[in-house]
């Protein structure tokens, strides 16, 4: 891989991590010298474009000086936009993709300024094929160059008479986690608070704080400095904490977005941010719909009364599908 990213075992559980399946996913290595090196991995399938925006341990954005010349990128011709919406890779005509593959470099990216930076992530992460269809994406951040396998996952669950749990799994105890929530079909959400005596970080003495735009955030005592949230068992899922939302209607699903865990010795923990998408499946020419609202191994279990999936722009105009089962 490249010296400073990190890797799951091909998506298997190699004894030190997680089964995980999608089209695309990014490692974010260390910063060093002002710069994260970030390799890609997508076995299956080839992507023509990229777009992501970088942040820092604390969620802040980080903004990208300039993109390096080697990697997967640079090979297939695919031209480096940066903006304040993050970095986008593209190029004209099908013909420049990143070929399917295994893990290797995409790009090293530096930073303007890194004071204060300790550690890098990226979100907002979409990933399109040469025929614009939506990949399944995610993304991996911390962990040491020595290979790790992805060591814990953040999800959370539908909305349920005003409250949702917040499920996580990881390998080894977490010593603190920050994440921000959205809703997966882009509605408003008015976040009260985290619920009390709710979880594995109320159980383990933790301070979990939910600012207004969805900012999640959990300490333990200052006091203690061995206060550990566990480890969880096998690929089981624990509830980690339990938010409270104001009018927000039963079935909305939120999504972890740019979960940064820390371990017992305050490094990094190697967590996979899940595609914050439901799969899709081709209904009519050029409209796309998630497979009848289950959970394929890619995707949330999402239900509702109706759902619109608006299709590719073609020849100046757009098909709206309709699903009221």
């Amino acid at each position: 891989t490249s010296d400073n990213a990190t890797s799951p075992d091909n998506a298997t559980d190699s004894g030190g991590g997680f089964v995980i399946h999608e089209d695309v996913r990014l490692f974010v290595g260390e910063l060093t010298d002002g710069g994260v090196d970030v390799d890609i991995m997508n076995p299956d399938v080839a992507v023509a474009a990229l777009q992501f925006t970088f942040i820092d341990q604390d969620g802040n954005p980080l903004t990208v000086a300039s993109v390096g010349q080697e990697g997967a990128a640079a090979d297939a011709a695919l031209s480096p936009t940066i903006g304040d919406d993050g970095v986008i890779f593209f190029a004209l005509g099908s013909t420049f993709t990143i070929p399917a593959g295994d893990q290797r470099l995409l790009a090293r990216f530096e930073f303007g300024s890194t004071n204060g930076v300790t550690s890098v992530c990226l979100q907002q992460f979409v990933a399109t094929s040469a025929t614009g269809d939506v990949l399944t994406t995610s993304t991996v951040c911390g962990g040491e160059d020595n290979g790790t396998d992805v060591l814990a996952n953040v999800r959370a669950e539908p909305v349920s008479d005003g409250t949702f749990d917040v499920l996580y799994r990881s390998k080894v105890p977490l010593a603190g986690f920050q994440f921000e929530l959205r809703t997966l079909l882009g509605q408003e959400v008015s976040f009260a608070s985290a619920v009390s005596d709710t979880g594995a970080a109320d159980a383990a003495g933790f301070t979990v704080t939910v600012g207004p735009t969805g900012i999640v955030t959990a300490l333990g005592s200052l006091a203690s400095s061995d206060q550990l949230i566990p480890a969880t068992s096998g690929d089981d899922y624990a509830v980690l904490t339990t938010i409270a939302v104001n009018n927000t209607t039963d079935g909305t699903q939120l999504c972890a977005v740019g979960p940064i865990l820390s371990a017992e010795d305050g490094t990094s923990v190697a967590v996979e941010e899940a595609s914050c998408e439901a799969p899709s499946a081709a209904t009519s020419d050029n409209a796309t719909s998630p497979d009848n609202a289950t959970d394929s191994g890619g995707g949330f279990v999402i239900d509702e009364d109706v759902r619109l999936f608006v299709g590719e722009l073609t020849d100046g105009g757009v098909d709206v599908d309709i699903m009221n089962p």
